[in-house]
């Protein structure tokens, strides 16, 4: 193999028979401070698949490229770019990864809390998460009670029309009430696991934040970083460089719950003591603006 121009990264086989493998060679670039000739790789990029062009909605793909150096170097590149099967001519450029991870980053500032806001806002969702669960149960427990008892007399009429006690139609007059009644109670059911679902999405997206989601971002696994990025938004978009996203309704109000929280923790930073922490929670609890927006974010829909 030999390269043609020197440094422009064009490798040609030639007809000689070779006095190292390719393998040898780039172990001996590697020994001399130098990169060999950059093979193709399976490579899985972070956020393939999950962002769409601001301009004509075709999907963002993702592209490596290698700049080669006239001194052996060679630098990697990742670029987030416009598929344009939509439209060829769409004027979108390229992102670079760094820059989607910064903008990302700054969007997930807007939303995480300081430490020491961690234990209280934990304890005031387990209140919240008490609260949701005796007044779910009891609703549940009024509703099935009523529910056994529809299917209790629907059964009935069933009985007295097979042993012929009832005729055809006074048995439809009857029955026909109850099934109304008795798919009312089945798509209250049906509403309360869908309330049910929510507030685990709504327990899922505060934990997610709440459990430094910022540090997780940086250091975690693909897999963690797609998650957070899910959780964080959705309609995920890039147009002139810049990455937009439909925060989550469920986040929404942690904007303000994040900005109010880092203002009180700057009247109380550093906080050295079991006293300065109990103040500080203290002024936590009595901020209005902020525990009204973790009311809104936690209490789920009725």
């Amino acid at each position: 193999m030999y390269e043609y121009p020197i440094g422009s990264g064009n490798w040609h086989r030639g007809i000689h028979k070779p006095m190292i493998t390719e393998d040898e060679y780039d172990r001996i670039q590697m020994l001399l401070g130098r990169q060999g000739k950059p093979r193709p790789k399976s490579h899985i990029f972070d956020f393939a698949g999950m962002m769409r062009c601001g301009e004509c909605n075709a999907m963002i793909t993702v592209e490596e490229k290698y700049k080669h150096q006239k001194n052996g170097k060679i630098h990697h590149y990742i670029y987030y770019h416009c598929t344009k099967r939509k439209n060829p001519n769409c004027s979108q450029g390229s992102i670079e990864e760094a820059e989607l991870n910064r903008q990302i980053n700054a969007a997930i500032d807007k939303l995480v809390i300081p430490p020491e806001f961690h234990d209280f806002g934990m304890r005031w969702f387990r209140a919240q998460n008490e609260n949701e669960s005796s007044s779910r149960n009891a609703i549940l427990a009024t509703r099935q009670e009523a529910y056994k008892l529809c299917i209790k007399k629907i059964d009935g009429y069933i009985d007295m029309r097979a042993a012929k006690e009832i005729t055809a139609e006074q048995y439809a007059q009857r029955i026909a009430p109850l099934e109304r009644e008795k798919a009312q109670h089945e798509e209250f059911f049906a509403d309360m696991g869908q309330r049910i679902d929510q507030w685990i999405q709504t327990a899922d997206e505060m934990f997610t934040f709440l459990d430094d989601a910022k540090e997780k971002f940086k250091t975690g696994t693909l897999e963690t970083k797609r998650q957070i990025l899910s959780t964080l938004g959705s309609n995920l978009v890039i147009k002139d460089k810049i990455l937009t996203l439909d925060v989550q309704n469920t986040l929404l109000p942690m904007e303000v719950v994040s900005e109010e929280a880092k203002k009180i923790y700057a009247r109380f930073e550093p906080v050295k003591s079991a006293i300065d922490k109990r103040k500080l929670e203290l002024a936590y609890s009595k901020s209005p603006r902020m525990l009204r927006r973790q009311d809104s974010n936690l209490r789920p829909g009725d």
